[in-house]
């Protein structure tokens, strides 16, 4: 059975820890200490537990009301739809290790440190899934803002097909990217004289560190900082058209219908903005606004590991490391699981198809 050495690469692989419990005094102080991280930790883990299972239970009903209003002609609900699915399997993903800090306290260190190296197995599926969502999310933002823009040729632009390939694109990028940093590491079971039991760790080979490198870079810094950038210049597309829609209506306002309705034949984009219109808009925008404020956390480990020393696996401030992250999958389990309050509160057409979704599981 092999000992634990300090040349052994030992990681939490990612974002995900398994602190391992090296004996021998630091010569720098940690900016956290281990006092403040064991309070912490599982206080944003219990936070998220019930975040979580809350994301299950409405993405689940999500995806009921988004089949019940029909995907097969349907661009934008099928992106609706993917994007619930992908939050409810980004937020089952992190139920396991929740569930590992009570067994902290039930179970102990040494039973909590192996059953986080098992929860990692989830924790990989989560940083893929959550790219996922993040891009599905840039691509309905997208597709409605156009629609806004050019309301005559986005249904010829953004065909069912069309999107079934972005977002299947979309999936294969993301998994491939983490299949090949998971593919260079593997769970062993180490024995830790301190605890006298031998305890699963997740060991990543020398490629692994190269490749992490990389993928921090591509999923934590360019793909969240492009998402942002896109989604929020679709939203003040968006907005500005609404304006300029309103404006048209309330100077034309005085008009007859007679002449309003020559204006638009002959020029279609003038067309008025329908209630729905401006309804699906508004809940558009309101998935948005969610989107790029939990996005902008995902930044804050980034600027963290640039500005002190030692943020790392293993580094003087691994406690910070692991406290920033953890702060940012909060972050992640909100944005996963409360999109079906403003659903039901902003759209009708979503109540409606709520109501009769519902309705018939009832009856039945």
């Amino acid at each position: 059975m092999p000992t634990l050495s300090f040349k052994t690469n030992v990681t939490e692989n990612f974002h995900w820890a398994t602190s391992i419990p090296f004996e021998y005094e630091l010569e720098e102080t940690s900016l956290v200490s281990d006092e403040v991280r064991n309070i912490v930790e599982p206080v944003l883990w219990f936070m998220m537990l019930p975040l979580n299972i809350m994301g299950i239970i409405t993405n689940i009903i999500n995806i009921r009301v988004f089949l019940e209003q029909g995907v097969k002609n349907d661009s934008t609900n099928i992106g609706f739809l993917c994007l619930s699915l992908c939050d409810l399997l980004a937020c089952a993903a992190m139920i396991p290790h929740s569930l590992c800090s009570i067994v902290q306290y039930t179970d102990g260190l040494a039973m909590y440190y192996t059953c986080t190296a098992f929860a990692i197995i989830f924790g990989y599926a989560h940083i893929a899934i959550q790219n996922m969502s993040t891009w599905t999310t840039v691509y309905i933002s997208l597709i409605r803002s156009l629609c806004v823009v050019f309301p005559l040729k986005v249904k010829m632009m953004f065909t069912p097909r069309l999107t079934t390939i972005v977002i299947t694109t979309i999936v294969v990028f993301f998994l491939t990217l983490q299949l090949l940093y998971s593919s260079n590491t593997s769970l062993e079971w180490i024995f830790l004289p301190g605890f006298n039991k031998t305890i699963a760790f997740i060991i990543d080979s020398p490629m692994a560190r190269i490749v992490v490198y990389y993928h921090q870079l591509i999923t934590n810094q360019i793909c969240p900082a492009l998402a942002v950038f896109i989604v929020s210049i679709n939203s003040i597309l968006m907005t500005r058209k609404l304006i300029e829609v309103k404006k048209w209506r309330s100077k034309n306002a005085s008009n007859s219908g007679k002449e309003v309705k020559e204006d638009v034949t002959s020029n279609p984009a003038k067309k008025p903005m329908a209630s729905k219109d401006v309804e699906l808009i508004k809940f558009i925008n309101t998935t948005a606004a969610i989107f790029l404020v939990c996005n902008l956390i995902s930044f804050i480990p980034s600027v963290v590991v640039m500005v002190f020393p030692g943020v790392s696996f293993t580094g003087i401030n691994k406690n910070l490391f692991y406290i920033v992250f953890f702060v940012r999958f909060l972050f992640d389990a909100v944005n996963s699981s409360i999109n079906f309050f403003f659903y039901i509160r902003i759209s009708s057409r979503y109540k409606a198809a709520f109501s009769t979704a519902f309705k018939t599981c009832l009856n039945q």
